[in-house]
């Protein structure tokens, strides 16, 4: 399994960025006579009290691509909430230029059937705000332990985070990008083939009633999902667990 940590010139943020990977090795990859075999991909969204690393150090992803042979990205969302900021960086379209620029320089497959998102906390933020608005890329999403209600994410205190950074002179989220429950609205308005939702959330996390609002909205709505509980906090014990079963899911057909 190689683990690239690739520095590059963002365009979006203008400025030198990096972000980490997992590549699988694949016997094509050691032949020079065609080109190499395009891996399925997953980009992992980190939380707001975590960075790119984090899966690398707290889990074993590592050893769950590598037995699934797909490549992860794990790009640096920063304390953005993965939007693009009214004071301060563009990070919903940094994330996609990430994805994208990865999809250029890697050995990576081009199908949406092959692209999946996933992330925890923070990151399961970002997550379904990107499986509601950017479905021709991805297939499957999986949000963990996600933040469904931005005002539970925006008026966290937390260390040098700041609702205003996002929101600008707005007082609230609701109806707006950075309201999932928005955008469910406004995928089934305009018709988008929403990619398949696994959410997962431990019983013992203060987000658990959180994620159940969110599923009775999708209920509501008629949009399929697939939910998984069970006992877990908030914290990487957990999310070594779920990253695990939704590389699983995100797999199970190709068995």
């Amino acid at each position: 399994m190689a683990w690239l940590q690739v520095n590059y010139d963002s365009k979006t943020l203008g400025k030198e960025q990096r972000f980490n990977a997992f590549l699988p090795e694949e016997p094509t990859q050691f032949e020079t006579h065609a080109p190499a075999k395009q891996l399925p991909v997953l980009l992992l969204l980190h939380g707001l009290s975590s960075d790119e690393t984090s899966y690398l150090r707290f889990t074993s992803l590592e050893r769950y691509a590598k037995e699934h042979q797909i490549a992860v990205i794990m790009p640096a969302g920063d304390h953005s909430g993965y939007a693009n900021m009214a004071y301060g960086h563009s990070y919903y379209d940094y994330v996609l230029e990430v994805f994208d620029y990865a999809l250029q320089i890697l050995p990576l497959s081009k199908r949406r059937e092959d692209h999946f998102i996933a992330g925890h906390s923070m990151g399961g933020f970002g997550t379904i705000k990107y499986a509601l608005t950017q479905t021709d890329r991805f297939s499957k999403a999986a949000p963990l332990s996600a933040v469904f209600t931005p005002d539970w994410l925006l008026n966290i205190d937390w260390y040098d985070f700041s609702k205003k950074a996002l929101l600008g002179e707005r007082t609230e989220a609701r109806g707006t990008e950075l309201d999932p429950y928005y955008l469910v609205d406004q995928a089934i308005k305009e018709g988008l083939d929403i990619p398949k939702l696994l959410i997962m959330c431990g019983t013992e996390d203060d987000l658990y009633q959180d994620n159940l609002d969110f599923i009775h909205y999708l209920d509501d709505k008629q949009v399929p999902y697939q939910f998984v509980d069970g006992e877990g906090k908030h914290d990487y014990a957990y999310w070594d667990k779920a990253i695990k079963y939704a590389l699983d899911w995100f797999m199970e057909d190709r068995k």
